[in-house]
């Protein structure tokens, strides 16, 4: 989902994600294969990622471009918890570095340096979780950004999650722009592995506008303790 949690996997856990990724607009089509997102719990409270993929860019008079996509570095903390302030809390900035000068000129990757600085906040009551996130884009390459979405999980059963969201992304906040709506699942394959899906589209017209958003991934849990259906 294109919504972050305030979750982090726990001292000493990683998650390892690997993926297909495809976005449609009117006049461009990206995938992303493989697609990696490494995710570390330095402490219970912190969360370090390291995310990129392979891009496949087919756009207008272009034709099918392949190169290494940015790299994405971030830092979570989650300086609140729930069992103490009914919320959970974090701030998550994402920094965006150029992994090959190549794939910028050919327009396969964003300039750089890039920087996202988003809050997240959730809560849970009994199987349900409501999670929101804000936060600004600066971008060199193009204008920046507002971020905004609202996701809803719903623990169906001990190994499946049924997940919803809507995702803003607009000039000025919550006004125009594009408006993503998505759906996804999350389904518990053993104690240690988990299948990950998704698939979305923008939900107003224009040229600007998202056509389709879909992943698949399966994601990989290493430590000392088991995973749960809920991250």
């Amino acid at each position: 989902m294109l919504t972050d949690d305030p979750g982090t996997p726990g001292a000493g856990q990683w998650e390892i994600n690997t993926a297909y990724l495809e976005e449609r607009a009117a006049d461009t089509r990206v995938r992303s294969f493989p697609h990696i997102d490494i995710n570390y719990g330095w402490g219970e409270h912190i969360q370090v990622k390291y995310e990129t993929g392979y891009l496949f860019t087919d756009g207008t008079g272009g034709g099918l471009k392949g190169n290494l996509d940015d790299s994405l570095l971030g830092f979570k903390w989650r300086f609140l918890d729930q069992e103490r302030a009914s919320v959970d809390v974090s701030v998550y900035p994402q920094l965006e570095l150029q992994n090959s000068h190549r794939s910028v000129t050919r327009g396969s990757a964003e300039p750089d340096p890039n920087l996202f600085l988003p809050i997240e906040i959730g809560r849970a009551i009994g199987p349900v979780r409501l999670i929101a996130e804000v936060g600004y884009q600066y971008s060199r390459g193009q204008e920046n950004e507002w971020m905004a979405g609202i996701l809803g999980a719903l623990e169906v059963s001990k190994t499946l999650e049924l997940l919803a969201e809507m995702r803003s992304i607009s000039k000025t906040f919550l006004s125009g722009g594009d408006v993503i709506g998505n759906v996804g699942f999350r389904q518990e394959l053993g104690a240690r592995v988990k299948l990950m899906a998704s698939a979305g589209t923008g939900l107003r017209g224009g040229p600007d506008a998202t056509y389709f958003i879909g992943y698949i991934g399966i994601q990989l849990s290493l430590g000392d303790k088991k995973m749960s259906a809920f991250p």
